[in-house]
């Protein structure tokens, strides 16, 4: 009997820790905007933490890109957030609206620190982190684009680079050098251009890396997200 009482204990123990750690990933919606808010397990409310919103690809989700950052949000310590774009096969760029509203609300709800917010992306994704991130730079500590596109944003008018450090933001720009979609000169473009205004930015060229997510890039950008903590 005794056996029993501890294998059942043992049980309800199990399926407490992996409901709970299920849990950390949270549905939300503002005004028909979708994103989900990962917690790691440490999450204290007396302590201040910081956010990383990532923002996923053309097609993407947002269920989907937050997987990429469970491992490494509790590792490092920080709360994630994925938006959905409104259109399941894009992103516009007037959404940005929606992210900032996403950022109110989850400071608004959790203790977060507003000098550490952090933004990437990918593909799609990472056209926006551009246009977010350079022109809301008082509201991103730092932004990381990964494998996006910059000429177009700029031609467009959508992004407007600034002549004033006070409006700058550091930049990590990271691109695959494989990649047969947006070649490599899409952020070597980026790159010149940010720095003949003057941004702290930073490129990384991964060798062998095609238009893909692959395991070893978030690594690159959250430790380097790191040297802002």
């Amino acid at each position: 009997m005794q056996k029993i009482k501890k294998y059942i204990y043992l049980f309800f123990a199990f399926f407490f820790f992996f409901f709970s750690a299920e849990s950390q990933i949270i549905k939300k919606e503002i005004k028909k905007s979708v994103y989900y808010l990962y917690l790691p397990k440490e999450y204290d409310s007396l302590k201040k933490w910081p956010l990383i919103v990532a923002l996923h690809p053309s097609t993407g989700r947002g269920n989907v890109m937050i997987d990429r950052f469970v491992d490494l949000a509790d590792k490092k310590g920080y709360l994630i957030a994925c938006p959905n774009s409104r259109d399941s096969a894009y992103w516009y760029y007037n959404e940005g609206n929606d992210i900032l509203r996403m950022i109110d609300a989850i400071e608004e709800e959790y203790s977060i620190d507003s000098k550490r917010v952090f933004l990437t992306g990918f593909s799609a994704g990472a056209g926006l982190t551009y246009c977010l991130g350079l022109n809301n730079y008082e509201v991103f500590r730092a932004i990381a684009p990964f494998s996006g596109p910059f000429k177009t944003l700029e031609e467009d008018g959508v992004v407007s680079l600034s002549n004033s450090p006070t409006k700058h933001i550091p930049v990590l720009i990271v691109h695959g050098i494989d990649d047969n979609l947006l070649s490599i000169g899409y952020s070597d473009y980026a790159y010149k251009r940010l720095l003949e205004f003057g941004y702290d930015v930073s490129i990384r060229r991964i060798n062998g890396l095609g238009h893909e997510y692959k395991d070893n890039v978030n690594p690159i950008i959250i430790n380097w997200f790191e040297k802002f903590k």
